[in-house]
Order: structure tokens, then sequence, then C-alpha cells
């Protein structure tokens, strides 16, 4: 079977918009709408990473002098780290809304994502207890970065500092398993199949390698800055951490190439079909049939 071709599937609609109707498992069916993938990435994932980009060029170049040139005991930051961004009133407003806008999402999105990997798990995959591991630590991995990412939002240096920085070493560990757990089930899954999905896996490779190859020069430079009284390593920490978020965004939105051409979002109305008449089918035994001397006597 050829799954890089392409076959149209909707059906034609009427003038009032609704599909036609159908009947399915003893419901009558009417498909309200279906949307294509690229309108669900765009509306849900594109603002996100925009959003969050946002933030950070609007405090650079709008508030620099209200978090940058902060004086500490190891001298001048010049560029602000990602929690002070986020505590501006302006910027912060900005990321608590595209971050909540698409948690909803992305919950859909995991739940999708672990039943599908269990459907079209491919033949050359060996080792299916690993597979299965994966595939949960797929789902429960990603629903702790989500919980891990809207908890950072909430919580920052304002409300409770050394909570805020557990909580942001918690969600980059996080997500480092549950992208591995992704990458896994991915290569070993229909979805590894070309053009997309091939293309799909390798730059989720690359983003992973990038996430864990950032997280120690994260902590490195912070180390430095601190203990070694290096100015410039903090600026190398807030790139970093800049990076990261960035990375982490754009890993998330390579589910686009995992469902374009595979999935089909539709919106359906069901409602139970009414009971069919039962045809009554009267049984007279031979033996009470009238015969034709006791229908003459009868007649006569």
């Amino acid at each position: 079977m050829d799954f890089s071709e392409r076959k149209v599937v909707t059906p034609a609609q009427r003038k009032n918009g609704l599909y036609e109707l159908y009947e399915w498992e003893g419901k009558k069916v009417v498909e309200v709408n279906r949307f294509n993938p690229l309108d669900i990435f765009l509306v849900c994932l594109v603002p996100s990473l925009t959003g969050c980009i946002s933030c950070i060029v609007i405090a650079l170049l709008y508030h620099h002098d209200a978090i940058s040139n902060y004086n500490w005991q190891c001298g001048r930051a010049r560029l602000p780290s990602l929690s002070r961004i986020i505590n501006l009133p302006l910027e912060r407003t900005i990321w608590q809304m595209v971050i909540l806008y698409h948690a909803p999402m992305r919950v859909i999105g995991l739940a999708t994502g672990f039943t599908r990997f269990a459907r079209l798990r491919s033949n050359l995959c060996s080792n299916t207890e690993l597979f299965e591991l994966s595939r949960y630590a797929y789902l429960g991995f990603g629903v702790l970065e989500l919980g891990l990412m809207i908890a950072i939002s909430i919580i920052g240096e304002r409300e409770n500092i050394k909570l805020h920085v557990v909580l942001f070493y918690a969600f980059g560990l996080v997500g480092m398993v549950h992208f591995f757990a992704n990458i896994y089930c991915h290569r070993y899954s229909i979805y590894f199949l070309k053009p997309y999905g091939v293309m799909a896996y390798r730059l989720k490779v690359l983003f992973f390698c990038m996430y864990v190859l950032s997280a120690p020069v994260l902590c490195a430079s912070f180390f430095l800055y601190w203990k070694a009284c290096i100015t410039v390593a903090y600026d190398i920490f807030a790139i970093t951490e800049y990076a990261g978020v960035v990375i982490n965004i754009s890993f998330h939105c390579l589910v686009f190439f995992d469902i374009r051409h595979k999935v089909i979002f539709s919106v359906r109305h069901y409602e139970p079909l009414p009971p069919k008449p039962i045809a009554v089918t009267t049984v007279i035994p031979v033996n009470r049939v009238p015969s034709i001397q006791q229908r003459s006597r009868a007649q006569a």
C-alpha cells in the first residue's frame, strides 16, 4: 500500500454547510465540520511560539532598563534571564496567555499520539516492551512537562524564587525524557514514512541534541557567574535560556508533520436511529388448516 499517495476523502458539502447524512453503528451521523491539520497547527502552536519570542523581543527593546544592568554581587548583568522577563506586567500577561491558550490542545495532542502510537506500531519494532514503556513515558512526562510549564508561568521570582528555580530545572529534565520517548515511538511506528516522517524524525533528533547540550551550558554559565564572578557568563546563561525555550516549542511544533496527511479533525453530531418496525408473521399449524369438506359444510 502506498502511504504517500494523497486521497480526497472529504464528501461534497450541501449549501447549508453541513455534510451529507449517513448511518454508522446504529446512529444517524452528520459531519458538521472538518479541519485541516494546517489550520489546527496555525491556530494552536504558532501563537505560542510567536508569543514567547515576542515577550523576549519586547522586553529587550522596550523594557531593557527595567530588567537589565541590575547590579549583583558579581557585577552588572547586561542580559536579563527569562524569569525576570516574564515578571514584567506586559510580558507576564502575554506569556501566560499563550501558554494557557495552547495547553488544552497539547493535552489532546498527547492523548491522540498515545493511542495512535499503539495502533501504528511498525513491524520493524523488535522490542515491544520498550516501545510500550516509551509510549507511556511519552504521555506521562508530556503531561508533567505541560504542568511544570504552567507552574513556571504562574509561580515566578516574585512569588517564590527557590520554588521557581526548582520548577525550571525539573521542567528541563522532564522535557528531555518526553522528547526521547517521542523520538523512539516515532522511529518505530508508521509515522516514520517518507517524506515528512523521516524529515520530522531527523529534526526531532536535532532539537533533542540541542536541548540536551544546552543543559550543561546553562548550569556551567550560571555556576561561573555566581562562584567565579565572570560577568559574561550570565549573558551566556540568558542567551542559552532563550534558545532553550525556542527549541522546546519548536520540537512540539513538529507535530504538524506527524499529522499532515495522516489525521483528520472532524466535528460530528450523533443521533440515535428510530427503531425499525418489526414484521410479525403468523404461522398456522398444518393440522389446524380446515379441509375442503369442512369448509363446504361450514358454507352450507
